[in-house]
């Protein structure tokens, strides 16, 4: 049987080796799949973790204690063995309790091809602190790393835990928390903008009839996730208000929300309407006048006021 140790030295090999602007959970567990000859369908959420903890190193290159990948595999070790005997009071607890939140999460929504770069619709929480609607996993990993360092949040003491201000502590709802943590904890707030469909492999007989068994199980439940959701979520387009058709000028009488706010982004930015010196701030023109009757807004406010201009549809 393929140890822990073993399939994690697998893992990385093909990471180093794959182009992580175009690879994704799946390609890499296939890849792996392909070379060891086994169905690695029941450990998914071990790579996927495991995918999470090497991304976390190689995009903040950032390891207090030696090289990046060696912290890493320090920390794989401790969830290997059990994890840590101590705590650190409820700061631990609480994040325990996100983590166990995001794993549930983590393996419900899988991304479609295109790579850990593919973009992804974002949290509220996670809109109103990137001032995106949507954006790749990795960028958020990114750009929650450069607010860390420019607020210089991590520990003196243990550079590994992350002291929440008020703006982290509205995402991961603690005082502090684990680097290697983070990137999972991130993961309720990431939502995969399409379903992904995967290809079975080619494994052993045995796995094979195995496989075919989850696939089947997966694309029911997929067409479930589906009917329910067929008529609702931020996807579905909606009637707009006379005054948001106008101020587009497309001749679009129906958009889903997220388009929507996609679009009023994109002409905040386009038109330069972001205050120098608070880009949370936005500054009205005559059409955003117009449309919002406010001279400025905050930005994480725009899908609030965006909602009197979507007409509700009777039942």
């Amino acid at each position: 049987m393929l140890t822990d140790s073993e399939l994690l030295e697998r893992l990385h090999h093909v990471l180093r080796t794959s182009d992580l602007d175009t690879a994704t959970p799946a390609t890499v567990r296939r890849k792996m799949e392909q070379d060891l000859g086994i169905d690695l369908s029941d450990r998914k959420p071990y790579i996927r973790q495991q995918i999470d903890l090497y991304l976390e190193s190689h995009y903040t290159n950032d390891n207090p204690e030696g090289d990046a990948e060696e912290s890493g595999n320090a920390k794989v070790e401790e969830s290997v063995n059990g994890g840590s005997a101590s705590k650190e009071g409820d700061d631990d607890q609480e994040e325990e309790e996100s983590d166990a939140e995001s794993t549930k999460i983590d393996s419900k929504h899988k991304k479609k091809g295109g790579g850990f770069s593919k973009p992804c619709a974002l949290s509220p929480q996670l809109q109103k602190f990137t001032g995106e609607s949507e954006m790749a996993r990795t960028e958020v990993v990114k750009k929650i790393w450069a607010y860390i360092k420019e607020k210089d949040l991590q520990n003196p003491a243990n550079k590994r835990k992350i002291l929440c201000d008020e703006m982290l502590h509205e995402l991961f709802r603690v005082k502090s928390i684990d680097m290697f943590k983070m990137n999972k904890a991130l993961s309720k707030h990431i939502w995969p903008i399409e379903e992904e469909q995967e290809t079975p492999v080619s494994v052993k007989p045995l796995a094979k009839k195995k496989q075919n068994k989850r696939v089947k199980e997966e694309e029911a439940e997929q067409k479930e996730k589906k009917q329910k959701t067929k008529s609702s979520g931020f996807v579905i387009p909606l009637p707009m208000s006379e005054a948001l058709v106008q101020f587009f000028g497309t001749g679009e009488i129906e958009l889903s929300r997220s388009e929507v706010v996609k679009r009023i982004w994109e002409y905040i930015k386009k038109n330069d309407l972001q205050d120098p010196s608070d880009k949370r701030r936005i500054l009205c023109d005559d059409k955003l006048k117009e449309l919002f009757k406010l001279d400025t807004f905050i930005g994480f406010t725009v899908t609030k006021l965006l909602s009197p201009h979507f007409i509700k549809q009777q039942k």
